[in-house]
């Protein structure tokens, strides 16, 4: 399975990422994210709403989750810390 990222609002620039059942969040962050670049997240947006991905979510499930309705949802990365994370620490 293939997961297209946006790495801009633009959504001009984008990676694709290869999901296994055993990707997490984490790894697709470290996929899409430049060398050496501090906090970012993962970000899910469907309808205009937008929520960040836990870290340890399995991504292969999230995705099989949605469906039929997965070609509406785009997924961004994020070029700071997720506000999920830094409000459970």
């Amino acid at each position: 399975m293939i997961l297209t990222v946006f790495l801009s609002n633009n959504e001009q620039i984008l990676t694709e990422v290869p999901i296994t059942p055993e990707t997490t969040c984490r790894d697709v962050v470290e996929f899409c994210k430049e060398p050496g670049e501090g906090g970012c997240h993962l970000a899910e947006v469907w309808r205009g709403s937008e929520r960040p991905i836990p870290y340890d979510h399995m991504m292969y499930e999230h995705l099989q989750k949605w469906g039929t309705r997965r070609e509406e949802v785009k997924f961004f990365l994020r070029h700071e810390d997720s506000p999920a994370e830094s409000s459970e620490q």
